[in-house]
């Protein structure tokens, strides 16, 4: 950690409040019959991405790549979200990533909870609404997946359609991660990435045929400063 100053720690907080996103901050795509994240108007100010009945079309939004979980760590993201119209079919990843404005969904899990990984580094929860019961804890460390591992500690976490959940990741100087979901601690994994790449903030939901959209209310991220 930088010893230098009393600010020790690199602070990142959105909370939608403007009339257009910050595209100095972000990256969004979106497919032919999708509509890209963009500022929704409703209490408390969130952003909005949709997706149509086309399967595999995506929605996604990536922050600036500057994060390293070894910087003098932990590392951490805090994402509030909801998915609005159907849980059904699609699905949703939450996290960080290593990936730059490309059109692809980090991690995505088969309705039997195989994983497929599109970044090299990437870290957070998934949910694949034609699969199992509750959210997924994931990650990816240099091209090596993780286990995945469902997030029901102390109970269910499938998501409601229109109900907000806030999911929470901390990185620790050598990439290993713990995962939080309204709070609860949900569980842990060892080198979850690199702890020397940088990654950014990431977001996706993927059709598996029916048209949805999603929200996000907040992220907040925290990184010693090197």
């Amino acid at each position: 950690m930088a010893t230098d100053t009393t600010k020790g720690k690199v602070h990142f907080f959105d909370d939608f409040l403007g009339d257009t996103i910050n595209l100095d901050n972000y990256v969004v795509n979106t497919d032919s019959g999708g509509t890209a994240f963009a500022i929704n108007v409703q209490a408390n100010g969130v952003i909005r991405a949709t997706v149509d009945t086309t399967d595999n079309d995506i929605s996604n939004i990536f922050g600036v790549v500057i994060y390293r979980s070894d910087s003098a760590g932990p590392l951490t993201i805090e994402v509030r979200a909801a998915l609005i119209t159907s849980v059904a079919d699609g699905e949703v990843f939450i996290g960080f990533s290593d990936a730059s404005g490309t059109d692809e969904n980090p991690i995505t899990l088969s309705t039997a909870d195989v994983m497929t990984s599109n970044a090299t580094d990437a870290v957070g929860f998934a949910y694949t609404g034609g699969g199992t019961a509750d959210w997924k804890m994931v990650s990816v460390a240099n091209n090596s997946d993780g286990t995945v591992a469902r997030a029901n500690a102390k109970g269910a976490t499938t998501p409601a359609a229109g109900t907000f959940q806030t999911f929470k990741i901390t990185l620790n100087e050598d990439g290993d991660a713990d995962y939080y979901i309204d709070g609860v601690y949900q569980g842990s994994e060892a080198v979850a990435v690199t702890s020397t790449v940088l990654l950014n903030f990431a977001v996706a939901l993927q059709s598996g045929g029916t048209g949805r959209s999603l929200d996000i209310d907040y992220v907040e991220i925290h990184c010693g400063r090197r």
